[in-house]
């Protein structure tokens, strides 16, 4: 195999999008994705009514609005081959279906619903707990009945059969030539506390706290996509949970206004290279660094002409410009003249050999590993 670095200037193709949207019902996934998908397309084609590709797993329910969608390219992916045979969502199927898009040079194509993907019949659960129960089935038989089997013990070993063929559906929608809106179902999550302070009661890797919705998929997927909305049945169509939108889009995804081909347009002009996104993260980046010298330079700055020409860009991330400013202004309040004024480095910053130890046994380390590393030298 040659290896060849190349510069980017010679890499002229488009970038590809992978657009999640995750919802309960009434969030308007379908509409939402359709209208999104219509500005995908007729961007990156230069053609209105460029064709749109649909994978319907929910009895042709995107059959609906066929009539609004005349360039729409459905297919009917069900969980039943053309033989009559159960063959379910396995991720070989989906694949298929990915290649089969490609194939027909479709600009964008839409997966709805993934969710079947992960517990569908067929899915990614599905698949655990067959493997399972065949390892606890194998483990019964080893023991023949002088001791117990544990069917917990085995879970793990489950998962390392199941999540590598996962990983390959996802390493294949990552690196798909067409580009892809994922559509996932969500559930709603237990809450604690009311009003402003309700918070999810149960925190997981991938859950965010101020989110009282649970994608019906694998945390991998949502963050393997180039951006991941959860959207609200309070706002149909609008992007209120924003899980993973970087710079260059946040002034794209406005959680008061539903998304539709003008936001389709503008990520496509994105990967492109094309439109306004690159400038908006510069910008985004050069108020970070004003606010790092305190609130007072930051609203020096925000007053001049370039800080007013800056303000509609930036109103997305006000909140963490003002905490970036405050954290500024209680740094440059703590006096270099008390050696305690300034706080301490928190546990996960002193490192994992120091977390819970008193400080007599801190500084009994801290003198060995001195000590130490006067006798090497």
């Amino acid at each position: 195999m040659t290896i060849r670095f190349i510069p980017v200037h010679e890499i002229t193709e488009p970038r590809t999008i992978a657009l999640g949207l995750s919802g309960g019902s009434g969030t308007g996934k379908t509409f939402t994705a359709l209208r999104v998908a219509r500005g995908i397309a007729e961007s990156m084609t230069g053609k209105k009514g460029a064709p749109i590709g649909y994978v319907d797993t929910e009895n042709k329910r995107a059959l609906h609005y066929k009539e609004a969608f005349p360039e729409m390219m459905h297919f009917d992916f069900t969980a039943i081959n053309d033989d009559g045979e159960l063959v379910g969502f396995g991720v070989d199927r989906w694949i298929e279906v990915i290649d089969a898009a490609e194939a027909a040079k479709l600009p964008v194509v839409i997966l709805d619903s993934f969710s079947h993907a992960w517990e569908g019949i067929g899915g990614v659960l599905d698949e655990q707990a067959q493997a399972l129960d065949r390892l606890v089935e194998q483990a019964q038989k080893r023991a023949n009945g002088r001791y117990e089997i544990d069917p917990s013990k085995f879970g793990q070993l489950a998962w390392a059969e199941v999540k590598p063929k996962y990983r390959r559906l996802i390493d294949r929608i990552v690196r798909a030539k067409t580009n892809i809106i994922i559509c996932t179902r969500a559930k709603p999550v237990m809450q604690k506390g009311f009003g402003d302070k309700a918070e999810n009661a149960r925190a997981t890797k991938t859950r965010r706290k101020d989110v009282p919705w649970d994608p019906a998929s694998d945390g991998d997927l949502m963050f393997e996509m180039t951006a991941m909305i959860i959207l609200d049945p309070a706002a149909p169509g609008c992007p209120v949970h924003q899980i993973k939108v970087s710079d260059q889009f946040k002034n794209l995804f406005d959680p008061r206004r539903p998304m539709g081909e003008m936001t389709g347009a503008a990520m496509a002009e994105w990967a492109k290279g094309e439109g306004e996104a690159q400038r908006q993260k510069e910008m985004m980046d050069f108020a970070r660094e004003k606010a790092r010298a305190g609130s007072d330079a930051f609203k020096t700055w925000w007053a001049t002409d370039d800080g007013k020409a800056a303000r509609p860009m930036l109103r997305p991330i006000m909140d963490e410009i003002q905490q970036i400013a405050a954290d500024a202004d209680k740094a440059a309040a703590q006096s270099d003249d008390d050696p305690f004024a300034n706080e301490g480095p928190a546990d996960e910053q002193r490192g994992e050999a120091f977390n819970g130890a008193d400080e007599d046994e801190i500084a009994k380390r801290v003198r060995d590993e001195t000590n130490a590393m006067a006798a090497a030298a």
